[in-house]
């Protein structure tokens, strides 16, 4: 009778003991993240350490156009560089944010970054004169991150206007050209620059680089495109042109 008992009891209590030894097996899915493993910055990634908490985006965007590639925390964004990138699923603590600037020379600037608003704002501001290479917080604002910045000119945009400029057989076709151009795209004094080289006579350079100044989005380098003229005369009429 008693090894009856001990027969239902061992039975009883065997399912309980299966689940108690199946229950310390583990499970690495249900394991949770290492706090310092890095935060994908991908878009629609959750972040895997709290669901619920608020994440932020900030769109990075080169003032001229040029071209670079963005790290954020040591991972990197986007692999081919861009004009313009949009980091999106940050989290509220701080980031480290390293601008590698590709286009036109190979420079690094790098900014610790606290978000403080849903979506913001960074420019990357490189001086041609100086070679410094800056990158700008501004003022965060309450945006859509679905619309993107205004385009600048990219440095592979500029170069291709040049060449169709240069495949004109004459200036007067050329200018008129160059001049559609300019005005209907945003473009930084440099790049101006470069399509008046497109030109074979300094008074047609001298033609368009007056047109142009109004459509420059830097109108207090537009000194530079003086270089381009080869008669002391030509500049100094550009530079009056300028100052008034």
């Amino acid at each position: 009778m008693k090894k009856l008992i001990v027969i239902a009891i061992a039975m009883l209590l065997t399912p309980f003991l299966m689940a108690q030894s199946g229950g310390n097996h583990h499970n690495p899915q249900q394991h949770p993240q290492h706090p310092n493993a890095p935060y994908s910055h991908h878009p629609n990634t959750p972040n895997p350490q709290n669901p619920g908490q608020t994440i932020h985006t900030v769109s990075i965007t080169a003032e001229l156009g040029e071209l670079f590639v963005v790290y954020v925390d040591g991972d990197i964004v986007n692999k081919k560089a861009a004009s313009s990138v949009l980091v999106q699923n940050l989290t509220p603590q701080p980031h480290d944010i390293y601008v590698v600037l590709k286009r036109p020379v190979d420079k690094i600037a790098m900014i610790r970054y606290q978000p403080n608003m849903l979506v913001e704002n960074i420019f990357v501001s490189y001086n041609m004169m100086t070679g410094r290479l800056e990158l700008k917080s501004m003022q965060p604002q309450q945006v859509n991150p679905q619309v993107q910045p205004p385009h600048i000119c990219t440095f592979e945009e500029v170069e291709r206007m040049y060449n169709a400029l240069k495949k004109e057989s004459f200036d007067d076709t050329r200018l008129s050209l160059a001049k559609t151009m300019v005005s209907n795209n945003r473009m930084a004094a440099h790049q101006i620059k470069r399509l008046a080289e497109s030109f074979s006579f300094d008074s047609n350079k001298l033609t368009f680089l007056k047109y142009a100044y109004t459509y420059c989005i830097d109108q207090q380098n537009y000194y530079e495109c003086a270089d381009v003229l080869t008669f002391p005369s030509d500049k100094e009429n550009l530079m009056r042109f300028i100052n008034n």
